[in-house]
């Protein structure tokens, strides 16, 4: 273990290693039980990405009714937001599900030596900030509080509890992962999970990420991918690791991480490198060498 990732770390900016990856491979009899759930909950991730990446708010209706306040235009606006919160509960919902099955996904890879398991259970491991959102369920917030102030009907879409939740959660910058890392975060401090073998299978996975972006062996917008998986795996690493991912001792390459992000993120660089410096919780600590400060300044 220790020398894989004396590799991944230690060549990566010189000479990138070759390791190959089956993104074909099928699940053994071990994992899938784990692969059978991870799939389930994949069936639905395209039609949520997508339904976020087309989610467009109820901006002007909010704007009309607050800058020029008439029933028919608090009427429009409310009409116009409660099917938007209906789909927020959903957005929800599914965050939710990949909160539950993110840390049992990594409790199985992280049972043993993370090295042994990527080897044996590639198809589980590769199955794996829309300002509007908060403005819309803020209006539907405070237009459901004066509701209740002056006895009106209207119905709520979510019930008064989960909605204080959907608040806190939809307030983060990066809820999805920071709900996930929170999760992870919690089965570490229970120890259902082995910091050691989940700062060591993130640190592989920022690795071979590095190592297939780099040597330029990724499929036609296979970059995009690699640098997400990448960049995420250095977010976990550094709220999970006690040293964080920014150390001299860490088992990531920052330094190189960072270039690759810069040479091949194209449109995705400046929110790549946003995650990392604004994200992660030790990039300004004392244990940060100041080059890598400065080439993320």
């Amino acid at each position: 273990m220790g020398i894989l990732l004396s590799i991944l770390k230690g060549q990566a900016e010189a000479n990138p290693i070759d390791i190959p990856i089956d993104f074909n491979a099928q699940p053994t009899p071990d994992e899938q039980e784990i692969y059978a759930q991870c799939a389930q909950v994949a069936k639905s991730y395209k039609e949520y990405i997508e339904s976020i990446e087309k989610y467009t708010g109820c901006g002007e209706f909010i704007r009309q009714a607050i800058s020029s306040p008439s029933k028919q235009n608090d009427d429009q606006a409310w009409e116009a937001v409660v099917p938007c919160v209906a789909k927020l509960k959903e957005y929800y919902e599914f965050a939710q599900q990949l909160e539950q099955l993110f840390p049992k996904v990594l409790g199985f890879l992280c049972s043993q030596d993370p090295t042994v398991n990527f080897e044996k259970y590639q198809a589980t491991a590769f199955q794996m900030g829309n300002p509007n959102i908060q403005n819309d369920f803020s209006y539907y917030r405070r237009t459901v509080s004066r509701m209740k102030m002056s006895n009106a009907s209207g119905g709520n879409v979510v019930s008064d509890e989960l909605a204080n939740r959907m608040s806190l959660f939809f307030a983060h910058s990066n809820p999805v992962t920071k709900a996930l890392i929170d999760a992870v975060s919690a089965g570490v401090t229970m120890r259902q999970l082995k910091v050691d073998h989940v700062c060591d299978c993130f640190a592989i996975l920022a690795g071979v990420s590095y190592n297939k972006v780099s040597k330029q062996q990724t499929q036609p917008h296979g970059d995009a991918l690699f640098l997400r998986i990448m960049v995420a795996s250095i977010l976990f690493h550094d709220h999970i690791d006690p040293v964080g991912a920014f150390a001299k001792e860490s088992k990531i390459n920052i330094r190189a991480s960072v270039k690759t992000i810069q040479q091949y993120g194209g449109n995705d660089t400046n929110p790549l490198l946003n995650v990392v410096k604004f994200s992660t919780v030790h990039l300004n600590s004392e244990t940060t060498p100041k080059a890598t400060k400065q080439l993320l300044a």
